[in-house]
């Protein structure tokens, strides 16, 4: 496969040294677009395709030289703090409001990387992974942005990096085919079994998603962990953890990770000047999730809580 170093894809965010997804340590890059809208999300800056300015009411001064200086008239003051219509920022480019926010209240989250700047990012971070660390990509959705992903994971995979991709598995199935020969890891989201209850919380069904799940299983030669956010009240009963189960007792592999719902996130929401939709739903206690666990294991699947992961 010819790369080309000069593709650009859209980011917004490069973490180093973490440990919580996949093997060693390793550098997450959070690329942008979502296909999915889940009401939980804990990057929901990452689901908009296009950069999002965000807003940090507690840091602004009401000074006014934003709304000074935005060239699009697309900022009002109100009651020292300012309202942003953020239908016409899709179409700005120069963020100069950004550039005279003296406060630090206003940042845009979103940035064009090419493939040679990332990979020089990835290299400076090789040095501190040891044996077993690696890159894993994250969002957002990354095989969304298939050519500029299949692009960098080539140049990865030549240069011996462990690759492993975070997807919510709703993309087409040709986004799967173009990348899967340079994985080495994926982890693979099951948000619900049932296509109604999916589409309720994330706004869209999951018949691509399942059918993704059996073309890997027939393609795909790498580790594939799954993963199902854990959310009572919303798919915690009993039929959806069994339906989930069955799903993954009829792949070749046999893990999950659990990953208990929390509120982490909920103050992006804010930022971003949406409503946060998850406070309805409380956060797991252990017995539910230790509950949750007997039952994968009885359909022979390794069942990993939050942070006790299998790595």
């Amino acid at each position: 496969m010819e790369i080309n170093n000069q593709v650009s894809g859209k980011i917004f965010d490069i973490q180093g040294f973490s440990v919580h997804d996949g093997p060693g340590a390793r550098t997450l890059i959070f690329m942008k677009g979502c296909t999915l809208n889940c009401f939980w999300c804990s990057n929901p800056e990452g689901i908009s395709h296009t950069n999002v300015p965000l807003y940090y009411s507690f840091k602004c001064i009401g000074c006014g030289q934003c709304l000074k200086a935005c060239t699009h008239s697309a900022i009002n003051l109100k009651e020292g703090k300012i309202k942003i219509d953020r239908d016409i920022c899709k179409i700005c480019s120069d963020y100069t409001c950004i550039e005279n926010c003296y406060a630090d209240a206003l940042r845009i989250c979103g940035r064009n990387i090419s493939v040679d700047e990332l990979f020089s990012i990835i290299q400076r971070d090789r040095q501190f992974w040891g044996d077993s660390g690696g890159i894993t990509l994250t969002g957002g959705e990354p095989l969304l942005q298939v050519g500029f992903v299949s692009d960098i994971l080539a140049k990865c995979y030549h240069a011996s990096i462990h690759i492993a991709v975070e997807t919510c598995g709703h993309v087409p199935w040709e986004n799967f085919k173009r990348t899967i020969a340079y994985l080495d890891w994926i982890f693979f989201d099951l948000k619900h079994v049932d296509p109604k209850r999916h589409k309720t919380g994330t706004g869209k069904d999951n018949t691509d998603i399942i059918e993704n799940v059996k073309k890997l299983n027939e393609n795909y030669l790498g580790r594939v962990v799954f993963r199902m956010p854990y959310i009572p009240g919303y798919n915690s009963s009993n039929e959806n953890l069994e339906g989930t189960a069955r799903l993954i007792s009829e792949t070749k592999w046999k893990e999950i990770n659990l990953l208990p719902l929390h509120h982490l996130g909920s103050e992006k929401y804010r930022s971003l000047g949406l409503e946060y939709r998850g406070n309805v739903y409380s956060v797991p206690s252990p017995r539910d999730l230790i509950k949750a666990k007997d039952i994968f294991e009885k359909f022979g699947i390794a069942c990993f809580i939050g942070d006790d992961t299998l790595f």
